[in-house]
């Protein structure tokens, strides 16, 4: 049985009667609690901390640097140090203080001299409410992810009842969302913007719904009546979409892929930038997809020849910019694989796909290079940090601060500022240890020893060694990072 985990307060006051009086009300209940003198102690010591404190008591007043200023600083951090809860401290009962404290992101105030039942039951309330919080939003996440990908399965399977209609088109809808996809990724859209750029990708051709099958499967020239009901299923389809009252973007695609920059174009005659630039990009990802399938009345086209169609609709038919990505795309396209049947050799084909036809995501797995890491020890890190997807966020942080943390290790350590030192090799310790780096968690904690001790001689001795143990680890961990970050 592995032992039950502790709530854990950290305690951020200048007095050390406060400190002891808090810590000593709190671990009588069972608490773990760590104490710290100054903001700026504090702020050092949860720098890339793991795990973090459940619950900060944290002093309005304190020379330097105030709670306020402490709190502000927590705050504005991108990470989860920025979300710890956090209670004041004060002696006075002043309520335009307590107002700004809220306002700065304080979950509660306490006034000292403190009642201990009053203090632990605050304590406790807000821890608790903090992991209720959490795990609202980790059950919000998960149910989101679960509706996203069964909503994407729906109109994958929509999608190819579509290009059934015609068999010379069969996974057109897919091929294309893929394509403007990318298009969009290269334009710098940002990966919610690419999924819902994939969505309108899929759902393009919607409006053939309502065209009959002998004209979309007339191998013959069209006649004007026919290539009329054609030219509806872009209105026809925004009618469809448009429905999805969640998603009011998702008709764009539908409705003016077919429009043209210099106005040409249909159903409404619109000229560049009044298309949506979702609608441009499709049309682009649209027309070389149709020039690069097998059509009733010919075989796909040679390449160079698909390359001077988009070169020479670039400001009549295409975007200019847009056209340029996908000719960037063609140029990279050595081998011409990047068309009908071969969207996923070309790395263009969406992502989730696979999993979300199965109904289920592959389970995860650590990247194999970190076995061969000296040092890291993955299993001790998969243990304490639960599963992979943790493990690796855990990681990511750890990495994260190692350049700012080891430099004001190193200038603790040059100006013999032990205070500081010890605790900034404590929080390394404590961090280490969680990602499984053992050779330097244990380096950490024999120097936060001396350090508490005052052992200088043992600090000038073994500290060069941590430090480039540590920055060791950041330079072999960081590509393996970085490249797992990349495919989130």
């Amino acid at each position: 049985m592995t032992e039950e985990k502790k709530d854990w307060v950290l305690i951020i006051d200048d007095s050390d009667e406060s400190r002891e009086i808090a810590g000593y009300i709190l671990e009588h209940e069972g608490i773990r609690v760590t104490k710290l003198s100054s903001g700026r102690e504090a702020l050092d010591y949860l720098e890339g901390m793991m795990p973090l404190p459940d619950l900060i008591l944290l002093d309005l007043i304190m020379p330097e640097m105030n709670g306020f200023e402490v709190l502000r600083r927590l705050r504005e951090r991108n990470d989860a140090e920025s979300r710890i809860p956090v209670i004041m401290l004060t002696a006075d009962d002043d309520k335009k203080s307590e107002v700004e404290g809220l306002r700065e992101g304080a979950e509660d105030y306490i006034l000292k001299p403190f009642v201990p039942e009053i203090l632990i039951l605050r304590v406790r309330r807000t821890i608790e409410l903090s992991r209720f919080r959490n795990d609202l939003a980790k059950e919000v996440a998960l149910k989101t992810r679960e509706n996203s990908r069964l909503v994407l399965h729906v109109v994958q399977t929509l999608a190819e009842a579509i290009d059934a209609k015609d068999s010379y088109t069969n996974g057109h809808s897919g091929r294309v969302a893929a394509y403007a996809r990318e298009i969009a990724k290269r334009l710098g859209y940002s990966e919610d913007e690419t999924d819902a750029v994939y969505m309108m990708g899929l759902l393009h051709d919607v409006g053939k719904i309502g065209v009959p099958d002998e004209i979309i499967n007339k191998p013959a020239r069209l006649t004007d009546e026919e290539f009329a009901r054609i030219k509806e299923h872009p209105v026809t389809g925004e009618r469809i979409l448009r429905k999805i009252k969640e998603t009011p973007r998702l008709c764009y695609g539908a409705r003016w892929h077919h429009e043209r920059v210099d106005g040409r174009g249909y159903p409404d005659g619109l000229k560049g930038d009044e298309i949506p630039e979702e609608a441009r990009i499709i049309a682009v990802a649209d027309a070389y997809d149709a020039m690069t399938s097998n059509r009733s009345y010919r075989d796909v086209l040679d390449q160079s020849v698909v390359r001077g169609e988009i070169e020479k609709g670039k400001g009549k038919q295409f975007d200019e910019r847009i056209a340029d990505v996908m000719l960037s795309l063609i140029d990279e396209d050595k081998g011409y694989i990047m068309r009908e049947g071969a969207a996923e050799e070309a790395g263009l084909k969406e992502k989730s796909e696979a999993e979300t036809a199965k109904g289920r995501e592959e389970a995860e797995v650590l990247p194999g290079e970190l076995s061969d890491i000296p040092g890291l020890d993955t299993e001790t890190g998969l243990y304490l940090c639960g599963d992979v997807e943790d493990y690796m966020d855990a990681l990511s942080i750890f990495v994260g601060s190692i350049s700012s943390k080891s430099e004001k290790l190193e200038q603790a350590f040059q100006e013999e500022d032990i205070i500081s030192y010890t605790t900034l090799v404590h929080s390394l310790k404590s961090s280490a240890r969680t990602v499984g780096a053992i050779e330097v968690s244990d380096l950490a904690k024999r120097l936060e020893t001396a350090g508490k001790q005052g052992d200088l001689a043992e600090i000038k001795l073994d500290t060069p060694l941590l430090l480039a143990k540590y920055r060791k680890l950041k330079d072999s961990l960081e590509g393996v990072v970085e490249e797992a970050d990349s495919h989130e």
